[in-house]
């Protein structure tokens, strides 16, 4: 027997329950293989010999600074086929009364017109996507 997987658009309201914002809307990218969050600023930081990451994000008409200790850097090849170093991070995503842990890359999308982007990494399993349907579960 299958898992029944849920119908969303391709724009979705979401929260991001662990940086504090509590709506925005998330572009639905079945052609990204992970998600990306846009940040404002972003710096490392060391306390007491542990290295962190702090960075602001200003989304969802809510402008919070987070400090990760867990995060990493990774290669991203973009949909033109340039590469980028950029950092990884771990955070939840709540949509349609599912919360799901998952990975975002952070990347300026200050010229893009969604802040948040959810690849396949995130839907997979979970959703479906009816890309003529936007912002459906409310």
């Amino acid at each position: 027997m299958t898992k029944a997987l849920l119908t969303i658009g391709r724009l979705e309201r979401i929260a991001l329950p662990g940086l504090g914002v509590d709506r925005v809307e998330a572009k639905i990218d079945t052609g990204a293989y992970s998600s990306a969050l846009h940040f404002q600023r972003i710096r490392l930081s060391s306390k007491d010999g542990v290295k962190r990451l702090l960075v602001t994000f200003q989304m969802g008409g809510q402008r919070k600074t987070k400090a990760f200790r867990s995060f990493k850097r990774v290669t991203v090849k973009s949909s033109n086929g340039e590469t980028s170093r950029r950092y990884l991070i771990s955070t939840q995503v709540k949509l349609a009364g599912h919360v799901v842990r998952t990975q975002f890359t952070l990347f300026d999308r200050s010229d893009m017109k969604y802040q948040v982007l959810l690849g396949r990494k995130f839907l997979r399993g979970r959703f479906v996507v009816d890309v003529g349907l936007r912002n459906s579960l409310g």
